[in-house]
C-alpha cells in the first residue's frame, strides 16, 4: 500500500519524472494491474459507497459502487488497448506494456479526486482530476510512446475522443443495470 501512495504522489506531483522511471520499469500489464491499479481504481466507488449509504438500498449502492470499481479497472485496460492500437497512426511505437503504462497513470489524477465523490456537491471536482490526468498523457507520449512533438495534440485528441465514448457506453450500461435507466449516480 505503502508503494501504491508513494507513486501516485509522485505521478501527481511530478508527473515528468514518474512517467521516466516507469518507462524503464519491467512491469507488466498484470503486475501493474494487481499492484497499483486495483488499489487506486477503488477510491472513488470507496467514497461513492459512503456517499450512498442511508440513500439507497444497502444491495444496490454495493452493486452500483462494484459496477463503478469494475468501469474504472476496465477502462484502464481498455485507454492502454486504445492508445496501443492508435501509435502506429500517430508515428509512433506500438508497445502494450508502456500503452497500459501510461492509461494508468494518466487515470490516476481522476481515481485520487474520486474521492470527492464522498460528498456529492463536491463531485464535480473530480473533473479538475479528469483534466489533470489529460496533461499527464499528453506529457507521457512521447515519453512512453516514442510520439513525435507534432504528433502529440492529435494523438492526445484522438485517444480521450474514443476513450470518452467508451467511458459514456460503460455508464450508461452501468445505470441501466442498477437504476433501469432511471435516476443517476446521485439520484439515489
Amino acid at each position: 500500500m505503502e508503494q501504491v501512495i508513494t507513486r501516485a504522489k509522485k505521478v501527481l506531483v511530478s508527473p515528468a519524472d514518474a512517467l521516466l522511471e516507469v518507462k524503464s520499469e519491467a512491469i507488466g500489464v498484470t503486475q501493474l494491474m494487481k499492484e497499483y491499479v486495483v488499489v487506486i481504481a477503488a477510491v472513488p466507488a470507496a467514497a461513492m459507497f459512503v456517499a450512498m449509504l442511508g440513500h439507497a438500498s444497502f444491495f444496490r449502492s454495493v452493486f452500483y459502487c462494484a459496477l463503478v470499481y469494475a468501469i474504472g479497472l476496465l477502462s484502464v485496460f481498455v485507454f492502454g488497448k486504445i492508445i496501443d492500437a492508435l501509435a502506429p497512426h500517430f508515428g509512433s511505437s506500438q508497445n502494450a506494456d508502456s500503452a497500459f503504462k501510461l492509461a494508468a497513470y494518466a487515470f490516476t489524477p481522476s481515481f485520487i479526486a474520486g474521492i470527492f465523490n464522498i460528498n456529492p456537491s463536491l463531485a464535480f471536482l473530480g473533473t479538475i482530476g479528469s483534466l489533470y490526468g489529460i496533461y499527464i498523457f499528453y506529457l507521457g507520449l512521447p515519453v512512453m510512446m516514442e510520439t513525435p512533438a507534432d504528433k502529440r495534440i492529435t494523438y492526445t485528441a484522438v485517444s480521450l475522443i474514443v476513450m470518452i465514448v467508451v467511458m459514456i457506453v460503460l455508464t450508461l450500461i452501468a445505470s441501466t443495470i442498477v437504476w433501469g435507466g432511471m435516476g443517476g449516480v446521485y439520484g439515489y
